[in-house]
């Protein structure tokens, strides 16, 4: 029963339908009408339901045939993109889901499958399936840290720009779209940006509803990190893992009413900081002619004291250079002075040169307390 309803399932796939990826467990294969193969065929049957009825487009269920134990139980959960209204179309995307997993990994354990619609249905909602006889196969960390498997598509086409400028515009445009889905409440958020010098691009950043907002936003950040430089330039692309996905295209490819517009980069540079108050509403003038008045008092002092201290020096310099000349001019000067206390008599130098014979040593008497003491011809000592 379980093989002809995967097959009807598989006939009835929509034809627009496109698989972008899967991944084939290594947990070992199923054998046919095994418990675990009936289990699988209870979830295939009950997922896309719970799915689109679903107010969150989630579900995780898990499928136990035998209530004697543990042996084949399968574990699975779906989810829709959050941004449609078409519940059948979710339905039909789920069930599909099962029937690609069936047909490429045919009697594996454990599959995972990312599925989307093509540009000409870009509005029609894609979904992700997963399955697993694992125990921690519906636990929160899984498929959301470490190096799990996770598919990479990306256009073959880059973007008109600058390649800096276009990748810088790429990631910032997933980094904030990530940070706004983690912070909603159903873990899903779009946005767009208008570079000016790139084309218009669009995001969409999705967790399954039942990871809180920090395990979220470190899902989905591992997905935007691992874009590399060459892939960050493309015309779009879209990255998977089990519990979060992300994708940018060229084209709107959703219908969000709530999609944010995100700004560049080269739109993001800081605004100066406002001027002070002082400086925006002026300097009022009695501050501006204090403040002038006070510069030119201070000048005027520093000239004066300059002019001054030249003048000092000016006249210290005469004054020493006039005693100098004095004192030249009395050595050579022939003066006489008599005075009423004393009978003093003051000879003119030459006169003394001539009366000691200049100085010799014949009219040298001795040596005095003020020099050497000569005799001279007018018969008087000269100290």
């Amino acid at each position: 029963m379980a093989g002809v309803l995967l097959l009807v399932l598989l006939v009835l796939m929509p034809s627009s339908a496109t698989a972008i990826g899967h991944v084939c467990g290594s947990g070992g294969n199923y054998t046919a009408n095994s418990t675990y193969h009936s289990n699988l065929a209870v979830l295939n049957a009950t997922l896309p339901g719970n799915a689109s009825s679903s107010p969150q487009l989630f579900v995780n269920a898990t499928a136990n045939a035998n209530t004697n134990g543990t042996a084949g139980v399968v574990r699975g959960l779906a989810l829709c993109r959050h941004d449609t209204t078409n519940l059948t179309a979710c339905r039909e995307c789920v069930a599909s889901s099962f029937a690609y997993a069936q047909k490429m990994c045919p009697n594996h354990t454990a599959a995972t499958v990312y599925y989307d619609y093509d540009e000409t249905n870009a509005l029609k909602p894609g979904c992700l399936l997963g399955f697993s006889g694992d125990r921690g196969f519906l636990s929160t960390a899984s498929g959301t840290t470490g190096n799990g498997t996770f598919f990479q598509y990306f256009n073959t086409v880059n973007i008109a720009g600058n390649a800096g400028v276009v990748a810088a515009a790429v990631r910032q445009l997933l980094s904030q779209t990530a940070r706004d889905a983690a912070a909603a409440a159903r873990r899903f958020a779009t946005g767009f940006m208008d570079g000016g010098t790139t084309t218009t691009l669009y995001a969409l950043a999705q967790c399954t509803p039942d990871l809180s907002a920090g395990d979220c936003l470190g899902c989905l950040q591992r997905l935007v990190g691992s874009i590399n430089a060459t892939n960050s330039v493309r015309l779009g692309g879209r990255i998977f893992r089990l519990r979060c996905n992300v994708r940018f295209e060229a084209f709107m490819f959703f219908d969000d009413k709530n999609m944010r517009r995100i700004p560049s980069p080269t739109s993001m540079s800081p605004a100066p900081a406002p001027a002070p108050a002082s400086k925006r509403h002026g300097v009022k003038p009695w501050v501006i002619a204090l403040s002038v008045a006070a510069s030119v008092a201070l000048v005027a002092i520093c000239f004066i004291a300059y002019c001054l201290r030249r003048l000092r020096k000016k006249n210290t310099k005469g004054t020493q250079g006039k005693r100098t000349h004095e004192f030249q001019e009395g050595d050579e000067q022939v003066w006489e002075m008599e005075t009423e206390l004393a009978d003093f008599s003051v000879f003119d130098f030459n006169q003394i040169l001539e009366a000691t014979d200049n100085f010799s040593e014949e009219n040298k008497l001795g040596e005095g307390g003020f020099g050497p003491v000569y005799k001279a011809a007018l018969l008087m000592e000269w100290r």
